[in-house]
């Protein structure tokens, strides 16, 4: 129950706080002249307490910028990169606004003013919707959490339903890149090592991220089961600093290892010791960057732009599909070097194609003749077939993509895409990957039709009625067809 205490100031005047409890825990007023204003005022708080509206004035007075220091500090669980990320957003786009504001002075006009007009720290132009989304959410999480310790009523991002009508638009997700067996076997094969190759399979065959990949040991890999253990990931953070911990939906699970790969994997186990699969020069992980822009660009531009090498070559229209001129100058090549008149482009047409090219270079200058060398050594490597199309640059993380591409053309179902790619839901994959299994609808509408046309009574199928009770008049009979 409320009550008042009497206090004297240092003037000798009486001044009075009211008393009362919220959460089980004594709290106090600020002082009044009078003890029926301080009594009253203590019955109010006390009353909102009851409510769950009380909110403790002091509280409610912490800057925005020390609010998120200490609402970080209750989230020690969460990944590296994780608070990392919410850190440089808090401090590039959050801080510049209301940083030194206090919690209760933010206001629902001002939220909505700043993320409409949000600018980037480094620009100075209006950051992105991507991430004036990103900065919004932050707010809005933190206005959260004042309001869940009660030193806010209620979130002023919020609408009393709780909406926010000042979160920026989602932006438009950027289309997936996919490519066909053909093209990864092509990646595959202009990778300057057998690392490379292998980390390249992996990844479009299997959809590991690459945090999962770099952090992959040996004993992770159990060829005779044709498993792959998956339970840890590496996490890189801005400042360059990698550290291993669980996956990203932190959930240990087994990726199969395909047919195409164990051969490669057996020599690259055999080549390694107890550690890790993957591994840098120095022995320790395998880093984006550097496999990046030493192997994978490299590969992908040598092997995207194969069929224009090869039609620069001939001496034929860049269509930049092996067509069928392209395929006829190719078995001419053959025909003169009395070479197996095939039409595949393999390594010896590869070879008399190099030696005639080198005897035309005569225009070129040192350094335009050094890199068409470099270019051809690369593309020497491949081995073109009709119907093999260039395609544009990638990212690593495509080949993800990839894998889910090549899994649910070879007919997987949901659930075991979403276990390969580690996704904590189907409802992800199938929101991810949604275009993908428009194919399905297709078969199935076919097998469908396949059945039904296969219980044609004039192809002699027998049809009996359903085993049942007896048919009510007005009701239309079941049938169950049954092709003999």
């Amino acid at each position: 129950m409320a009550y008042t205490e009497k206090r004297d100031t240092r003037t000798g005047a009486s001044s009075y706080v009211g008393r009362f409890r919220v959460d089980g825990r004594l709290r106090s007023t600020r002082a009044f002249r009078s003890r029926r204003d301080a009594l009253a005022e203590a019955r109010r708080a006390e009353e909102a307490g009851k409510l769950g509206t009380w909110v403790d004035p002091r509280g409610s007075a912490v800057v925005v910028a020390e609010w998120f220091a200490h609402w970080q500090a209750g989230r020690a669980d969460r990944a590296p990169r994780t608070l990392e990320a919410e850190r440089e957003r808090f401090r590039s786009l959050v801080a510049p606004t209301f940083g030194q504001t206090p919690l209760r002075r933010i206001t629902h006009d001002d939220i909505t003013r700043w993320a409409a007009g949000m600018h980037a720290p480094r620009t100075g132009q209006v950051a992105s919707p991507a991430r004036r989304r990103d900065a919004v959410r932050l707010l809005v999480a933190l206005l959260d959490a004042a309001v869940d310790s009660r030193r806010l009523t209620a979130n002023p991002a919020r609408t009393p339903s709780g909406r926010v009508p000042g979160l920026p638009r989602a932006p438009r997700t950027k289309a997936h890149r996919y490519l066909s067996h053909e093209q990864l076997r092509r990646v595959a094969d202009a990778a300057r090592t057998h690392e490379g190759r292998t980390l390249v399979l992996l990844a479009g065959l299997t959809g590991l991220r690459w945090g999962e990949a770099s952090a992959l040991r040996t004993g992770d890999v159990d060829l005779l089961r044709g498993r792959i253990v998956v339970e840890r990931a590496y996490t890189r953070l801005d400042d360059g600093t990698l550290l291993l911990g669980d996956t990203k939906t932190h959930a240990r699970r087994e990726v199969p290892v395909p047919g195409v790969l164990a051969a490669d994997l057996s020599v690259l186990l055999a080549a390694r010791g107890p550690g890790l699969l993957f591994a840098g020069r120095d022995g320790g992980p395998l880093r984006r960057e550097s496999f990046d822009r030493n192997v994978f660009r490299p590969a992908v531009r040598a092997a995207g732009a194969a069929v224009t090498t090869l039609q620069e070559l001939l001496g034929v229209r860049d269509t930049r599909v092996m067509d069928a001129q392209t395929l006829d100058a190719v078995r001419r090549v053959q025909e003169q070097a009395a070479l197996p008149v095939t039409g595949v482009v393999d390594a010896a047409t590869w070879d008399v194609l190099a030696t005639e090219d080198r005897c035309r270079r005569g225009e070129l200058s040192r350094g335009a003749k050094i890199a068409r060398t470099h270019r051809l050594d690369v593309v020497t490597r491949l081995t073109l077939g009709a119907g093999a199309e260039d395609f544009a640059a990638l990212t690593l993380h495509d080949l993800r993509h990839t894998a889910a591409s090549l899994a649910i053309a070879g007919g997987a179902s949901v659930k075991s895409v979403q276990r390969m790619l580690g996704h904590e839901s189907p409802v992800l994959t199938l929101r991810t990957y949604a275009g993908l299994f428009e194919d399905d609808l297709d078969r199935l509408g076919e097998a469908m039709s396949a059945q039904f046309a296969a219980q044609d009574p004039t192809s002699g199928a027998h049809h009996t009625l359903t085993v049942g009770p007896s048919v009510v008049p007005g009701v239309h009979q079941i049938y169950r067809a049954t092709a003999r």
